[in-house]
């Protein structure tokens, strides 16, 4: 060994820069990370990795559905079916006078609805005692001898008898109704175990609703014809109340009918045209004196009015008149004006013509008369008739009361007559639906020969393919719920570190004990050439245009077995040729001296802090020519120590004298003196158990190191199954 007391140069040995040169070949597989934690393909190569447990699953899921298949309790169908029709009558519908129109979608969805709505499974139940049934009852399924046994001695306590609604849901269970489609048929079904139940559960199903149709018709026509009978008896007393008002207020107004009118506008309707009369009497009256006094007063022909030619004693005496003129005459040619018997014509003329006066004076004095009670009777018959039209004008309120009431009592007797009308009909169609309802039944079940499950062929169909799923779906699950790295495509792909290898599992070499003392058991076994493959990458490194002296072992949590890894790759590269020195830089948990057996004594702590020298506590392995440098006494502040200058001079003095350091230091997440030592060493080895340690807590521990310093690191897996290992591998050129 040489020595020197110069002041290291420590150029030679810093980290190289990120264009590195082709001699840097630590790492030169190093990748940018990719963020995906499960990959598609390494998830293919799990599960194929895992075909043996997989056919197990396989083997395991299919066993039990074959058994669930074969053991499964035979079911058996059988069904009738019922056709929805109008009723023939609905007395409750008083605005509907022709056919009822036929059952459209929304009825026979009603009619639907009610058969598995439950409220008929309540009298099924009590018909067929299906409450003594097993198969409906879910007291009687829990139940068995073990149950009964118990029940005898006590243990349990009797259950309580099933309630009608949870044999309700049972039955409701066993029941599918369903409408056929383009068509007014329901078809009813009921599954059962015993198919001769099957058929008696449907037919009986049907007839209880076939009863309870006709059961609600003959309701409603009775709660609708007593309606109705209440209604025209209350009518009746609403009728005969409003004619008694009507009455009652045609004496109290003495508005009585007659002919389609009240008595006092019959009557001023018979004045007025009673006074029309009258005044156009009186006005033929006058007209008639006025005429006759004119014909007086100007000596006219007064015998040609029509008075005094309707008069018989005029007209007899102007009879008379004429003959005696005929007779004065006849005697004019005779005898001579002086005659006495003309002179007695003449004389019997003048007479004659006095009388005839006379009696006109009378027809006028008559018709004076006349014209003077027309007068009178005008004047009457106006007084009476304005004294009636004062009457009407008060009794025009009174009218409309009438009027009103009259309407109301013509009213309530149109609606009595209509409701006597339906009541009538009511009868009539309560009679027709005593015994129809609106569902006929147009096929009754039979007792089924064939059950109609399970079947067997689909069912292990079935069985084959969802144990084939379930296996798959299961090792699927296993492997995308695994935390762990399994390859080193994994380790290079999602941290962006080189891949440095892999240590076997293998049984009494898991701790670092075993590990240590493995290598120097078989020193050509799996355990010992995987870390021979780990020293042979660290002998080709280049750091800066040199080979890589000093090596920093950690792992991001505790029991990845670094300490094992430090000791065995140590030991190895001792038994090689190499001067190597394994420094325990552990201070907070040393793991050297037990992996390697060794009594704990002074060490760096000591060395670092000047309490010791080197030559006095460096200490040689017993079974190879290994040194190795104990952490030794704890310290208050392991980072500062570590971190010092002292700590950069031992190193650069320990590379003086050995060919490689190896530094056993703690695990990342545990302590912060691992990235401080990552900066002081050429590269670092970070162990992680393979398919254990979760992924982002090893990419949180590469980080703090890339953070903390430039320098090189790596993964090595260990704790490795290499069958399965080489199952998932790309290749084995690790392994």
């Amino acid at each position: 060994m040489s020595d020197t007391s110069a002041a290291p140069n420590m150029a030679p040995y810093a980290a190289a820069p990120p264009g590195r040169g082709a001699d840097d070949s630590f790492g030169d597989r190093r990748r940018a990370p990719i963020d995906a934690d499960i990959d598609p393909w390494d998830l293919l190569r799990a599960i194929w990795a895992r075909k043996e447990r997989l056919l197990v699953l396989f083997v395991l899921f299919l066993a039990i559905g074959a058994f669930w298949v074969m053991t499964m309790s035979p079911s058996y169908v059988a069904q009738s079916q019922v056709s929805i029709k109008p009723r023939a009558g609905e007395v409750s519908r008083f605005d509907q006078q022709g056919t009822p129109p036929q059952a459209d979608q929304i009825s026979i969805e009603s009619e639907v609805q009610i058969l598995t709505s439950g409220a008929l499974v309540p009298p099924l139940v009590r018909e067929l005692n299906l409450h003594q049934v097993p198969e409906f009852n879910p007291v009687i399924q829990s139940g068995g001898a073990l149950s009964q046994l118990l029940q005898i001695l006590g243990v349990t306590s009797k259950p309580a008898p099933a309630t009608m609604s949870a044999i309700t849901e049972n039955v409701l269970s066993h029941l599918s109704v369903v409408r056929k489609p383009n068509s007014r048929v329901i078809a009813i079904s009921f599954t059962s175990r015993d198919p001769k139940r099957a058929a008696a559960l449907a037919n009986a199903y049907v007839n209880i609703y076939i009863a309870k149709q006709v059961e609600a018709s003959n309701t409603l026509n009775s709660n609708a014809t007593g309606w109705l009978k209440i209604q025209i008896d209350e009518l009746r007393d609403k009728v005969a109340l409003s004619e008694a008002a009507v009455e009652q207020f045609r004496a109290q107004t003495g508005l009585f009918q007659t002919n389609n009118s009240t008595l006092p506008r019959e009557e001023l309707t018979q004045i007025s045209a009673q006074l029309t009369q009258a005044q156009a009497d009186r006005a033929t009256t006058i007209a008639r004196l006025r005429l006759a006094k004119e014909l007086v007063d100007s000596e006219g022909a007064i015998d040609t009015t029509a008075v005094v030619l309707q008069s018989p004693l005029i007209q007899n005496l102007r009879q008379q008149e004429v003959q005696l003129r005929a007779q004065i005459a006849e005697m004019s040619t005779t005898l001579l004006p002086s005659h006495p018997r003309v002179g007695t014509a003449e004389a019997n003329l003048r007479d004659l013509r006095l009388q005839i006066g006379r009696e006109i004076g009378k027809l006028i004095r008559s018709l004076e008369n006349e014209a003077h009670i027309a007068t009178e009777r005008v004047r009457t018959m106006t007084r009476r008739f304005t004294q009636l039209k004062t009457r009407m004008g008060r009794l025009g309120q009174q009218e409309v009361e009438l009027r009103a009431l009259e309407r109301e009592a013509a009213a309530n007797r149109t609606l009595l007559e209509q409701f006597l009308g339906r009541y009538e009909a009511a009868i009539a169609r309560a009679a027709v639906d005593a015994q129809v309802a609106n569902a006929t039944i147009i096929s009754r079940a039979t007792i089924p020969t064939n059950p109609s499950a399970p079947n067997r062929k689909s069912g292990l169909v079935l069985a084959i393919i969802g144990s084939a799923f379930g296996a798959l779906a299961l090792v699927f699950l296993l492997e995308a719920m695994s935390p762990g790295f399994r390859t080193a495509e994994q380790v290079e792909r999602q941290t962006g570190m080189p891949f440095l290898g892999t240590l076997p599992d293998i049984p009494g070499a898991r701790s670092s004990p075993g590990i240590a003392i493995d290598v120097l058991r078989n020193p050509y076994g799996q355990l010992a050439e995987s870390l021979r493959r780990l020293q042979s990458g660290l002998l080709m490194a280049r750091v800066g245009g040199q080979p890589a002296r000093t090596l920093l072992v950690t792992s991001a949590v505790q029991g990845e077995g670094k300490s094992g890894v430090a000791a065995g790759l140590a030991r190895l590269m001792a038994q090689s040729g190499y001067r190597v020195l394994l420094i325990d830089a552990n201070m907070r948990r040393p793991g050297v001296s037990q992996t390697l057996g060794l009594h704990p004594s002074l060490g760096l702590s000591e060395l670092l802090s000047g309490r010791a020298e080197f030559e006095r506590i460096v200490a040689r392995d017993h079974s190879s020519p290994l040194h190795i440098l104990q952490a030794g006494g704890q310290v208050a502040n392991p980072t500062s120590l570590l971190g010092s200058t002292r700590m950069s001079w031992l190193i650069y003095a320990l590379v003086q004298q050995y060919d490689y350091v190896v530094i056993d230091g703690p695990p990342v997440h545990s302590a912060s003196e691992a990235p401080v030592l990552s900066q002081l060493t050429d590269v670092t080895v970070m162990c992680v158990k393979w398919g254990s340690t979760n992924r982002r807590v090893v990419m949180r521990a590469l980080k703090g190191l890339s953070a903390a310093s430039t320098r090189r690191a790596g993964v090595f897996l260990t704790g490795v199954n290499r069958r399965q290992y080489n199952r998932l591998a790309d290749d084995v050129s690790h392994t």
